[in-house]
């Protein structure tokens, strides 16, 4: 049965800031395919970036990845990988990654440009039923944190 189950690769190779965050995210990811019947593999090796070992999942995520992570080859096969109807997910850093590749900037939509400082922000929650806002107190302070972008794709 196992087989039969989608698959993701959960990629967190860094070449720039390391995110102390990455570790609880990859378990937070393997959680969520527990419960949603997805089988989670993890990653720092950029060897898993070839045709052949890519067709086995439905989507990649890059977990807080940083700078150059992938070479020419595997850049390619990833590349391949995507315009085949490959998936997708690109976690907070992802946007921080490949700055000297036009075509990822595309598929991330745009780069990191700075982080400001964390912030109090007031938060009212119109719609608790939805997945997105459950964790969400109805009204209250949260302390949150934004990216501010640069390169924006265009299309």
């Amino acid at each position: 049965y196992a087989d039969k189950m989608p698959r993701v690769l959960v990629f967190m190779k860094t070449a720039g800031f390391y995110h102390n965050s990455i570790p609880a995210g990859a378990v937070a990811i393997q959680k969520l395919g527990l419960q949603n019947k997805f089988i989670v593999d993890t990653t720092r090796d950029a060897a898993a970036f070839t045709k052949t070992n890519l067709k086995k999942y439905a989507a990649i995520i890059f977990l807080n990845t940083t700078g150059t992570v992938l070479n020419d080859v595997q850049k390619e096969a990833f590349k391949q990988y995507i315009q085949k109807g490959g998936g997708f997910v690109g976690v907070h850093a992802a946007s921080d990654t490949e700055y000297e590749w036009p075509w990822y900037n595309g598929l991330v939509g745009a780069y990191f440009l700075s982080h400001p400082k964390q912030q109090k922000a007031h938060i009212i929650v119109k719609n608790s039923t939805h997945i997105s806002t459950g964790i969400c107190p109805q009204n209250g302070n949260v302390l949150m944190s934004g990216i501010i972008s640069k390169t924006l794709a265009t299309r």
